[in-house]
């Protein structure tokens, strides 16, 4: 049987969330319908978005159903700038947001937007330089609630804190893709920004659905276009089952899960304190399901290889830049060339055990024994 810690890349379905979105697939009518097959399915769709909506901490009508994270980044970052591009062209941006995100604003900056970025080394958002590139020419603010490579909580409160300060009026904009339920306090966490990515498949929902928060008072333009759909912000007809089991997965995750994941995390850890010669890339605030390490004395991608034929499974990096090279998001940490080279991360679930915990953290070493060159 696999051991899986690669959860901050995708999660395996739990078998609650499978069960409803089974039994969700039965609501085969449209939404938009005005038959009985498709009111029942458009309950179960309001039904899933209040849940949603409550986990969260904003209004039901603040909710809009996405295929994607990405797709709620793309969606927020473009609408935004198409509404302000008159009168202001300057977005800024931590130097460690998901591709999504930076995607967009190289999109933006191609076209004439002005970007800054913001050093989170060490794993937090530097304040300093933050106030400083806020002025009535900035546009749009994203800030990431946790990073998906090195678990850091950046510190939203001070950043909107920092927005209202300076009277700017720049927009903030969140990726909350890790951050949602995994860390408590998840609702006042959220309220600080204008407007927050989610996605389903972080919380062991299947893949294919996630949301866009947008508080009430933000105007942006619809990014699909077609029969009127959540509202008129995203047409094509709504994904149920999909937002059935968004909403089961996130009802799941409770604070008893929570403790279970930091038990395996603190497992792991005194494992390889004992091992030695392990670096521990932790910020100061962090999430407890990424655990960032160097495995000092192997390259990653070997103890990679290592792992996967004995079918352990972890990254070195954000899944969605793990072919490009070194991590850009470990640099701005700051790590040196031997940290970078050996670093390696670890997605932890509530579904795991410190019996898996004990297969991984021998297979590391293991691997160090057998193939370690550096």
């Amino acid at each position: 049987m696999a051991v899986y810690f690669d959860n901050a890349a995708t999660t395996p379905v739990s078998d609650g969330v499978k069960e409803a979105f089974i039994s969700a697939l039965s609501l085969y009518g449209n939404p938009s319908s005005l038959h009985g097959a498709g009111s029942a399915a458009r309950n179960a769709m309001e039904q899933a978005r209040h849940t949603l909506a409550s986990l969260a901490g904003c209004k039901e009508e603040e909710f809009y159903f996405t295929a994607s994270g990405t797709e709620a980044n793309n969606t927020a970052i473009f609408g935004i700038m198409a509404r302000k591009a008159k009168q202001c062209r300057r977005v800024v941006l931590t130097d460690s947001e998901h591709p999504s995100v930076t995607e967009c604003v190289r999109a933006l900056e191609k076209n004439g937007a002005r970007v800054v970025l913001i050093p989170t080394k060490g794993g937090a958002v530097d304040m300093g330089t933050l106030e400083k590139a806020l002025s009535k020419k900035t546009a749009l603010v994203c800030v990431m609630a946790v990073n998906n490579e090195t678990g850091a909580l950046y510190d939203l409160k001070g950043v909107r804190s920092l927005i209202d300060k300076t009277g700017c009026g720049a927009h903030l904009h969140c990726d909350a893709v890790q951050a949602f339920m995994k860390t408590p306090g998840t609702k006042r966490l959220l309220r600080s920004a204008d407007t927050v990515a989610l996605s389903a498949h972080k919380l062991h929902a299947p893949r294919g659905i996630g949301a866009l928060i947008v508080k009430n008072g933000v105007s942006l333009p619809p990014y699909l276009y077609g029969g009127g759909q959540e509202r008129g912000m995203r047409s094509g007809t709504e994904n149920v089952a999909g937002a059935v089991a968004f909403a089961t997965a996130a009802s799941e995750y409770t604070e008893e899960k929570l403790a279970t994941v930091s038990a395996v995390r603190n497992r792991i850890i005194d494992n390889l304190q004992k091992a030695g010669n392990v670096g521990f890339n932790i910020p100061a605030e962090h999430i407890e399901g990424i655990l960032n390490i160097s495995l000092y004395g192997i390259k990653s991608e070997t103890a990679l290889n290592c792992l996967s034929t004995e079918g352990i499974y972890i990254s070195a990096s954000s899944a969605c830049s793990a072919r490009k090279g070194v991590s850009s998001v470990l640099t701005a940490y700051g790590l040196e060339r031997e940290g970078l080279l050996s670093a390696l991360r670890i997605g932890i679930s509530p579904y795991n055990t410190v019996e898996e915990a004990d297969a991984l953290c021998d297979a590391l070493i293991r691997a160090r024994e057998r193939y370690g060159r550096i």
